[in-house]
């Protein structure tokens, strides 16, 4: 994440009471009480790593409503680098202020440019301060120190109103790690389902297949989802088209067919810059996957190198091919270390790249987790995790996923019975998650099989996809249904903890029949207001669904029976549909 983009949220223990007056501190000596970084809604004591930077927040005192806290009064608060000799903070001073009342904080005060409050925690009444706009750290280990000074205590520089002045003991301090790498570029992360989506600005378009691997008709379509930056145009293609992937940064988009033509598009055509268009994989032979046969099983985008990765058929063993888009070039195809077999294939139906961390994950019906290190994509080290052999209640893994800014992966099972399952681990931090070298190697991580009660998908939760920056995901059936099941996925780890999806809810989408192989859905943060949107396709690809999934787990804008929606299906403020050519 860009670190000048995002934020921390400030909490400490606090009691929410509005229009109380505002009363500085100018006593003398240190201030009691204690503080600590936490998640979001105050609960967690001392979780000092943190997956992206707007994930923390910082509390004190203790998690009850009996013992004292901080001094009540009004506090500045800044954060810099852990020595303090830099200051991160990019707003003025007199914008970062909070109160505190009864030994906690009570919310944010100041002029208009005041931070924005968080979520109220009831257990002890905090209520959050954002503590964004601040710069990236120049610490390797990207580690902060957050700082809580009365402003009775300091002062602002008459040169710089960015800059407090105060004495070191005069404040409360406290150290958390967040992930500084590379920020997520939307269409990157998404395993290699069928459609694919391009943000550009806040114009979204979506590239549509209008095959899969079991048939249907050539042709690729373009489809304005938000904006109106293209007609909507059905562009022509000499074969049957099963999969898409875009790269925003370039404006290029990746089809593959079910044989080894890949196909480069551009805006509503050929990218005539490309030659020859189609370009020839490295693929051979079938793959034969329990939704149907290729050769070119789809492709995932790695935005941030400007390479696809083609899940293919590598002489009738599942494998790998990347292609350089700045060369429109292959690198060698390369054959899968995972154990497996034709069928069931040893590569996952929907593959995925991590840019974040060069790695290619692949989730694979026999259960088995393999995870390559691409970083030299000529030569990648394989990891295998066995998760378990194919059970009734549990079926075959079927679509790889994962939140890149956690490092939290995810596979859903197919076959399986309901509810649904699905597969998480934590693969952030090495000292809970070791890849051990080998011929393969393999890993572990912290890790569970969660069932998720109500969640009734045709043929088990077969496509995965996450909304990159907004720890929302979506997981669909497949040979048909109507249902889909939103989620959210843990905002913290790389602390050791299994990882849990915190809450789910299931919805039909109304006249919906879900689509085929290699599963018609992908997710995206919408660039018009931020929250997380699941796109699908019906089966055949004349209908794309726009699904917020945010407003689909607010229980006030969708009110549910336990983990189903009341109504049944989708409301209109939730869903939309948009012809495709």
């Amino acid at each position: 994440m860009n670190l000048r983009r995002y934020g921390f949220v400030l909490v400490l223990a606090a009691l929410v009471i509005v229009g109380t007056p505002l009363v500085s501190i100018g006593s003398a000596g240190g201030i009691s009480g204690a503080i600590y970084t936490t998640t979001q809604d105050g609960t967690a004591v001392n979780q000092n790593i943190y997956g992206e930077p707007d994930d923390v927040y910082l509390g004190g005192g203790p998690q009850n409503t009996h013992a004292a806290g901080l001094p009540d009064g009004t506090y500045y608060f800044q954060v810099t680098n852990p020595s303090g000799s830099t200051l991160l903070s990019s707003d003025n001073a007199v914008c970062r202020q909070l109160q505190v009342v009864g030994g906690r904080i009570a919310g944010s005060t100041g002029p208009a440019c005041k931070h924005a409050n968080g979520t109220l925690n009831p257990a002890n009444g905090t209520l959050p301060v954002q503590l964004a706009p601040f710069d990236e750290t120049p610490n390797a280990g990207k580690e902060y120190k957050a700082w809580l000074i009365p402003v009775g205590r300091a002062t602002i520089s008459g040169s710089d109103p960015k800059v407090l002045v105060f004495a070191r003991s005069d404040a409360k301090t406290d150290n958390f790690k967040a992930n500084a790498g590379p920020p997520v570029v939307q269409g990157s992360c998404q395993p290699s389902s069928s459609l694919s989506v391009l943000v550009s600005g806040s114009n979204v378009v979506s590239y549509v297949p209008k095959g899969s691997w079991s048939g249907g008709a050539n042709g690729v379509a373009a489809v304005n989802v938000e904006g109106t930056s293209i007609t909507d145009t059905l562009i022509p293609t000499t074969s049957i088209v099963n999969s898409c992937a875009s790269n925003p940064v370039t404006g290029q988009t990746v089809c593959t067919a079910n044989n080894t033509d890949v196909y480069v598009l551009k805006n509503t055509a050929l990218d005539s810059g490309v030659s020859p268009n189609p370009l020839t994989s490295g693929g051979s032979g079938l793959l034969s996957f329990s939704g149907g046969a290729c050769t070119n099983c789809g492709v995932a985008m790695d935005a941030t190198h400007n390479k696809a990765m083609l899940g293919l058929s590598f002489g009738g063993v599942g494998g790998f091919q990347f292609l350089n888009l700045a060369t429109s070039t292959f690198e060698p195809a390369f054959a899968s270390m995972a154990p497996g077999g034709p069928f069931p294939p040893n590569i996952s139906e929907d593959p995925l790249i991590d840019p974040i961390r060069n790695l290619l994950l692949s989730a694979s019906e026999v259960n088995n987790y393999e995870i390559a290190d691409v970083t030299n994509s000529l030569a990648p080290a394989f990891y295998e995790n066995t998760v378990g052999p194919p059970t009734d209640q549990f079926g075959e893994m079927d679509s790889s996923g994962e939140d890149c800014s956690t490092g939290i992966v995810l596979a859903g099972f197919e076959f399986a019975d309901n509810p649904s399952h699905v597969y998480l681990a934590d693969i952030s931090n090495p000292a809970f998650a070791p890849f051990t070298p080998g011929s393969p190697g393999t890993w572990s991580a912290p890790q569970q099989i969660q069932t998720l009660a109500g969640s009734f998908l045709t043929f088990g939760a077969n496509g995965v996809a996450v909304a990159q920056g907004t720890h929302t995901g979506i997981l669909s059936g497949e040979f048909g249904g109507d249902a889909i099941t939103a989620i959210s996925l843990p905002s913290v780890s790389g602390g050791g903890a299994v990882p849990e999806i915190s809450d789910w809810v299931t919805c039909r989408i109304p006249s919906w029949v879900n689509g085929l192989d290699p599963h018609t859905l992908t997710a995206y943060q919408s660039p018009n207001g931020g929250d997380a949107i699941g796109l699908l396709a019906n089966s055949g690809a004349t209908s794309l669904a726009r699904v917020d999934l945010t407003q689909m787990l607010n229980t006030t804008t969708v009110p549910r029976t336990g983990n189903v929606c009341t109504a049944g299906t989708l409301p209109p403020s939730v869903v939309s549909f948009t012809p495709v050519p």
